[in-house]
């Protein structure tokens, strides 16, 4: 096995479980109002910024279905917008997106991952969509995209690109 394979599984693994207790215990204290930062989307993104898109998506699909099978959502809810916005934040290294226009980049990942995941849970319900994207993905995508900044500051020496 590759010796970045073998990084990017540990790395992976030990971040990823990391959000996933986080998200869990810490988030619940931390959320604003119906605002909840979404750390495991955020692990997801800079997985596949430094390791690329496959190693993002496969993440994302990962993580979602644990996220699900914790919170007690219908598995795969959060698996596919995960997976999705993983594989879009490993794709910006092939684009050679550095500095704050990936992170611009990354904030519409993060709002792509809050549309899609809302439109799934909310599919077939008489809700106002328009409500959801004020009430819940704006705000969601706001903290989510606060909390990628805080995270890659502790996390820029295990996740930083190899040049």
């Amino acid at each position: 096995m590759n010796a970045d394979i073998r990084y990017a599984i540990i790395i992976g693994t030990v971040y990823g479980l990391a959000a996933l207790v986080l998200q869990s215990v810490l988030v619940p204290f931390i959320e604003i109002s119906v605002a909840r930062p979404d750390l495991i989307l955020v692990i997801v993104l800079l997985l596949g910024r430094r390791f690329g898109s496959n190693t993002g998506s496969t993440a994302g699909f990962f993580l979602g279905v644990l996220q699900d099978a914790i919170t007690s959502l219908p598995l795969g809810i959060s698996a596919l917008p995960k997976a999705l916005a993983g594989y879009a934040a490993g794709k910006t290294t092939v684009f050679k997106l550095e500095g704050p226009i990936a992170y611009l980049w990354f904030i519409f990942f993060i709002f792509f991952h809050e549309f899609i995941y809302y439109w799934l849970m909310h599919y077939k319900m008489e809700v106002d969509f328009s409500f959801l994207l004020y009430t819940r993905v704006f705000p969601n995508t706001i903290y989510t995209s606060a909390m990628l900044w805080v995270v890659n500051i502790f996390t820029a020496r295990s996740l930083a690109r190899e040049s």
